[in-house]
């Protein structure tokens, strides 16, 4: 993830990319971000929250854990305590010079919600709340960068189909305005509570070193969910409205 404010699935794409372009190399890298919003697949999980990450990865394999803490007092809408932590395995390599494909899965977890590590959420009694999500793409060397990633929660027994594109302009040596973007379909295989999502952002990036780097920017998100299994129906109308956020990180690699 750029991680920014998309959350963990353009996270796991920009992961596996920079995993792909370093295969033979150990790689080491940190984000720590500041959203004043975080939305999941057009899903507010919280309000104003602070999310690191940290990204380690070696011969085209990578591990990745992303946290969300929510900051101050601000309502939530999914969860209690609003803490997640996203732990991604995957394996990413290049096909030919303009196609690269990356496997993997993710393991979402919800401190606040768990009785335990593996306490995956069961939908016939509605216990648990972790759940596990595999997961395949395919990115292109080519304009925008576009990428395609498939997904399967099979806790929640939903597919997820995301697209995504990504373009930098440079304004000077170590300042560019960045934008980018995903579009996707979640498919609810149990009740039909499928959905549209999008979301956007624009950002002014600052390299601090060769290594490093900060920015600072507008985020624009929403989607078309109206309930269904996926989402309680009585609080689909608390997230159903799109809305603008903004959002500052710092990044570097080691």
């Amino acid at each position: 993830m750029r991680i920014k404010s998309l959350g963990p699935s353009l996270f796991i794409a920009v992961m596996a990319g920079s995993t792909a372009a370093k295969a033979e190399d150990l790689s080491i890298s940190t984000t720590v971000a500041f959203e004043s919003r975080y939305m999941f697949r057009g899903v507010q999980f919280a309000e104003t929250s602070f999310q690191p990450a940290v990204n380690l990865g070696y011969g085209g394999f990578y591990l990745s854990a992303w946290l969300n803490l929510p900051v101050g007092d601000d309502d939530l809408v999914v969860t209690p305590g609003g803490e997640e932590l996203d732990l991604v395995f995957g394996y990413s390599a290049d096909l030919n010079e303009f196609v690269s494909v990356d496997v993997g899965v993710t393991y979402y977890t919800f401190p606040d919600l768990m009785s335990g590590f593996f306490d995956t959420f069961d939908e016939e009694d509605g216990t648990g709340a972790n759940t596990v999500e595999p997961y395949v793409g395919l990115s292109f060397a080519l304009p925008l960068s576009p990428s395609v990633y498939l997904y399967r929660d099979f806790m929640f027994d939903t597919f997820t189909v995301q697209g995504s594109a990504s373009h930098s302009f440079p304004l000077s040596e170590k300042l560019s305005f960045d934008l980018g973007g995903v579009l996707g379909y979640v498919v609810d295989d149990d009740d039909g509570g499928d959905y549209l999502y999008g979301h956007a952002t624009a950002d002014l990036s600052y390299a601090v070193s060769e290594k490093s780097s900060i920015y600072l920017g507008a985020r624009y998100g929403g989607s078309d969910i109206d309930g269904g299994s996926v989402i309680d129906d009585s609080i689909a109308g608390t997230f159903k409205s799109s809305g603008f956020w903004w959002g500052l990180g710092f990044s570097s690699d080691f």
